[in-house]
């Protein structure tokens, strides 16, 4: 249902575009971000574990990703939206009252955004965003007695004020830095990215590109308590088609 109502908006956002508006260019990314984690993790009556995986730490364990950024824009005015999912799985073999038991795990991740803002010169964007998270973290335990499965589902969202640089370099090369600073459901969360991009035409474009996402949330208690203070990280290639003239690797 979740899935519905975003995907819904994303579409609804792109429908409000103006797309007979004079001065408009319209740029769609399809990229892959190749993150590692490292923070604290908390669930429920356990003690907060310290989480540290690399990319290749995860990618044993990785079901499914998929991310895409949109963005139009004129001389003036940036609208954007970024929608990343993520799915994690493993099986292990554990021991529970004497019995060996499979336990599948599995782990969803969504992180929507949704903005715009002023375009303060041709190099520079003064922006406004929301960013919402939606996490769904859930064991299905196999054994003689039957299934039992338990799952916990977060989801938050914070506001960020963002600044975006970005330049090209003779006819080919691209080049973005963005910076973001954000609170609301997290105590505090900030999000960082560069990236480097090369024109192969006036429609295609591929890019490199660093990210970094901090988040501090923590909520309830006993076995209702949350906790998610963790650092994702790590690099990025993108797939860039633009309909006019030029793709900013800023996302």
């Amino acid at each position: 249902m979740k899935k519905t109502i975003f995907l819904s908006a994303f579409f609804m956002m792109l429908a409000a575009v103006p797309a007979a508006a004079q001065g408009w260019q319209y740029d769609a990314v399809l990229y892959g971000w190749i993150s590692g984690l490292d923070g604290t993790i908390g669930l429920g009556r356990a003690v907060d574990e310290p989480l540290e995986a690399s990319f290749s730490d995860l990618a044993g364990y990785l079901d499914f990703a998929a991310a895409g950024h949109f963005e139009a824009h004129n001389p003036k005015m940036v609208l954007l939206t970024d929608i990343y999912y993520v799915n994690l799985g493993a099986e292990r073999d554990a021991e529970i009252g004497r019995q060996t038991v499979k336990v599948n795990m599995d782990f969803r991740q969504w992180i929507l955004e949704f903005g715009g803002g002023y375009r303060v010169s041709e190099q520079f964007d003064l922006l406004l965003v929301g960013r919402y998270y939606i996490f769904d973290i859930g064991t299905t335990t196999s054994g003689i007695s039957g299934q039992e499965t338990n799952e916990k589902n977060r989801s938050w969202g914070d506001v960020f004020v963002v600044g975006r640089y970005h330049k090209g370099f003779g006819q080919k090369w691209l080049f973005s830095l963005r910076g973001d600073v954000g609170l609301g459901g997290s105590s505090f969360a900030w999000f960082g990215n560069a990236g480097l991009g090369y024109k192969f035409s006036d429609l295609f474009t591929l890019g490199l590109g660093y990210r970094i996402l901090s988040l501090d949330y923590e909520t309830g208690a006993g076995v209702d308590y949350f906790k998610y203070d963790m650092t994702t990280n790590g690099l990025g290639l993108a797939l860039g088609f633009s309909f006019k003239k030029k793709i900013v690797f800023g996302c």
